[in-house]
């Protein structure tokens, strides 16, 4: 920053500068082109302005201005004055520029020497810091440099190890490249294996849900086959335990007859000559001296045939079995004719015939009696005195002593003299078919409230059972079909 008389010189040498470019402007005024020069210090500046339009002949120029002839006597006076002014200035620009001139060698007379002890002061004063200030700063840098050899050593030893650490990893890499190729080739031929054994896959999945229905339906068949097995095997326990029974009465039967036989041949052998004895029913066989139950053959003699019989024997006598029901092995859902002659083995369930008991009750007086169970273990019995049965053409009416039959809670006997009838031959006292409808054989009234030939029902199934074994009497205002029944005649004199 300049300071005062260093300004103040400045502006002097500017204003002369200016001055002198006004001079020679006004000197050059007749050229083509105006020049302007000032100086400053070493260097000089040149100025061209472009040359003042011509005036027309007409006119005159006055001050760079184009003025009319016609006014030219006024025109020179302005000139004349104008050019008076013009001295005027010069020679006031020239007085100005020498005491300009006087005042700058004033100027530097009385400054000049200041200004160089200043400048050697300044120097003086501010050379001993410096120094200082440049060791110091020597000495930082020194220290600097050291660390910066110390930190680029470092920095060399770090890149160095960097450097070995890179190639490292570069052959590293080199070598994770190459195996990562492989693995991706490996890769590549495994996801072809996979796609391969996806499509196996699917394959067998498909054909193992194919042989799992089939597997499915196969066990659902075995199933039903095996309920059908099952209902096979329990039918078949059911005839082995029936064949058993009958094997064990089979046996007490062959007993009876070896020994009716033995007592046969001992009669025979006791007695030549004399007929063979024939019994006539039960009775006579226990008059004889059998008096074990089992099955005994009798002599039917308006029949002229044997027939194979089931006695019971006890204190007062021997009973003749004309009907049995226990298990419901043997089928009464039978028509005349089976009735008629009979059906069923007498070791088990049978029906000794019609036709049989026909002849023996019309050539003796018998008496009835009926027994019988329910499923709840209770038993029943009827008795009548005098019993019979009527002729095929009477339709085997049965009669018994009404005295002696069994009533009803209701009043009603519970069978009457009723004829028999079957489902093909209905002889009931029903615009219905009593057989059909109530099923089996029996000497049905207007259907009636007893009929121990009717469908043997097992228990749990037996209850509210119209066309079960039944006999009112036993369980009163009751449908429920019986577990057991027999019925028996005797000899009245017996």
């Amino acid at each position: 920053m300049l300071s005062g008389p260093a300004m103040l010189l400045g502006s002097l040498l500017l204003l002369v500068g200016t001055m002198t470019a006004a001079q020679q402007m006004g000197q050059q005024a007749g050229s083509h082109k105006l020049q302007f020069h000032f100086k400053h210090d070493e260097c000089s500046y040149t100025f061209f302005l472009p040359e003042p339009q011509p005036c027309s002949p007409e006119s005159t120029t006055v001050g760079g201005s184009c003025i009319p002839q016609k006014n030219q006597p006024s025109m020179m006076h302005m000139r004349l004055l104008f050019h008076h002014q013009m001295e005027k200035l010069e020679n006031a620009l020239r007085n100005s520029t020498q005491r300009l001139q006087k005042l700058a060698e004033n100027i530097q007379t009385l400054f000049g020497s200041k200004l160089q002890q200043a400048q050697q002061n300044i120097v003086q004063n501010h050379t001993a810091p410096m120094l200082e200030l440049d060791t110091s700063l020597l000495n930082q840098t020194t220290n600097q440099t050291l660390k910066l050899t110390d930190m680029e050593a470092q920095v060399l030893n770090q890149m160095s190890h960097m450097e070995r650490q890179m190639l490292n990893t570069s052959l590293t890499t080199d070598k994770l490249e190459k195996q990562l190729q492989k693995q991706r080739g490996t890769l590549d031929l495994l996801h072809g294996h996979n796609s391969n054994l996806e499509t196996q896959l699917d394959n067998m999945e498909a054909h193992q849900k194919a042989q799992l229905e089939g597997l499915r339906s196969e066990k659902e068949n075995l199933w039903q086959q095996l309920d059908q097995h099952s209902s096979r095997l329990a039918r078949i326990r059911q005839g082995l335990e029936a064949l058993r029974s009958n094997s064990s009465l089979l046996q007490q039967q062959h007993h009876q007859l070896l020994k009716s036989l033995q007592l046969l041949k001992r009669m025979v052998e006791q007695s030549p000559g004399t007929a063979v004895q024939r019994f006539l029913d039960c009775e006579d066989i226990r008059k004889f001296g059998l008096n074990k139950d089992g099955v005994y053959i009798i002599l039917v003699p308006s029949l002229n045939q044997t027939k194979r019989v089931f006695c019971v024997m006890d204190a007062e006598g021997a009973w003749t079995v004309i009907q049995r029901r226990k298990d419901g092995t043997v089928n009464f859902q039978r028509n005349w004719e089976d009735y008629k002659q009979g059906f069923g083995d007498p070791s088990g369930e049978h029906w000794l015939g019609n036709e049989v008991v026909h002849q023996l009750t019309n050539s003796t007086k018998y008496s009835l009696r009926v027994e019988m169970e329910d499923w709840d273990g209770n038993t029943f019995s009827a008795n009548f005195e005098h019993f019979q049965l009527g002729s095929e053409e009477q339709f085997y009416r049965i009669f018994l002593d009404k005295h002696s039959g069994m009533a009803s809670p209701r009043g009603h006997l519970i069978i009457g003299n009723n004829t028999f009838s079957t489902r093909d031959a209905d002889h009931d006292n029903c615009v219905c078919n009593c057989a059909a409808m109530m099923s089996g054989g029996w000497w049905f009234d207007a259907c009636g409230i007893s009929n121990l030939n009717g469908v043997y029902h097992p228990a749990g199934q037996h209850k509210l059972k119209i066309n079960g074994i039944r006999w009112d009497s036993s369980s009163p205002g009751s449908t429920s079909s019986l577990r057991t029944s027999r019925m028996m005649m005797r000899p009245l004199n017996s």
